[in-house]
């Protein structure tokens, strides 16, 4: 089995910083789109940040600046996992609850949490994933949480 994964820019509306790990899709334009909701879409998750040097690297103007870094090859990029690995992954984009091995995830397209990972409602929500070991210690000290993706999609009303 190998990792199935896709390469796409960021949707021109996304102004904030998008953490590693957080979920997308792509939108009707080809690019990225935070989250999924409940809209049946192919999820997936990002490998990068957003202000990775690999994707961006506005470290000023070196027509104008002394001593700014000039970027060799920022892609203006990401690639994100597709949810249809045959992989358990580990993200810190998580919204902050109880969380159950099997509990079904999603994630919301707006607010403060748009990205993020969240328990969801099977066929009501766009499931991206089940909890697998639940939150975990990525490696690095910071709390996640372990799933194995797997889509789900809501039945239409």
């Amino acid at each position: 089995m190998a990792a199935v994964d896709f390469t796409t820019e960021l949707d021109s509306g996304i102004t904030d910083r998008v953490p590693a790990g957080s979920v997308v899709h792509v939108n009707s334009d080809g690019k990225f789109a935070l989250g999924v909701g409940t809209s049946a879409v192919m999820p997936m998750f990002t490998f990068q940040a957003s202000d990775d040097p690999d994707v961006s690297n506005d470290a000023g103007d070196p027509s104008t600046e002394k001593g700014v870094s000039v970027p060799i090859n920022p892609t203006g990029q990401l690639m994100a996992l597709v949810a249809i690995g045959a992989y358990e992954l580990v993200s810190t984009a998580y919204v902050a609850d109880s969380y159950a091995i099997n509990d079904p995830l999603t994630s919301a397209t707006g607010g403060n949490t748009a990205g993020q990972l969240a328990i969801g409602t099977l066929y009501t929500d766009m499931i991206v994933g089940f909890v697998s070991r639940g939150e975990v210690d990525n490696g690095y000290g910071q709390d996640a949480l372990a799933f194995y993706p797997f889509p789900v999609f809501p039945i239409p009303s």
